[in-house]
């Protein structure tokens, strides 16, 4: 072997080694970004669903269309109930509230909640509101 080939196999041999190096850290760096990422995930346990969260599970039939009419017209009163009524769920006194029970309640603790409504009627397999069917008959 003459010197310069030994000296260009050093050369190589050094690239080669800092080149692995480099690649070495790269995989260090992402495994622990990786392992963070999953203490992160282990340690962060879903929060407990909200007084609201638990209502709107139990609320049927258009509940909570009458929940969010409720919750415009009378914030500060439903801030005051939505966690009552979310303790009678959570006792078990109350397993479902469909909107028009909601209502009634509503109604019956002095909250006048209105609701809209509309009527449709079927049309050749399409549904038309009220109105639009009488204004056609009408012409």
């Amino acid at each position: 072997m003459t010197p310069e080939t030994n000296e260009k196999e050093t050369s190589e041999d050094a690239s080669l080694k800092m080149l692995n190096a480099k690649r070495m850290l790269e995989i260090r760096k992402r495994a622990s970004i990786a392992s963070a990422r999953e203490s992160q995930k282990e340690t962060k346990k879903p929060a407990p669903p909200t007084d609201r969260q638990i209502l709107l599970k139990s609320l049927v039939e258009r509940g909570d269309e009458v929940l969010a009419s409720a919750e415009s017209s009378y914030p500060n009163e439903m801030r005051i109930l939505v966690p009552r009524l979310a303790d009678l769920i959570k006792q078990r006194k109350v397993i479902t509230i469909s909107g028009g029970e909601l209502l009634q309640f509503l109604r019956a603790v002095g909250l006048r909640v209105s609701v809209p409504t509309s009527i449709s009627v079927e049309e050749h397999g399409k549904f038309v509101s009220l109105a639009d069917k009488l204004r056609q008959k009408k012409d």
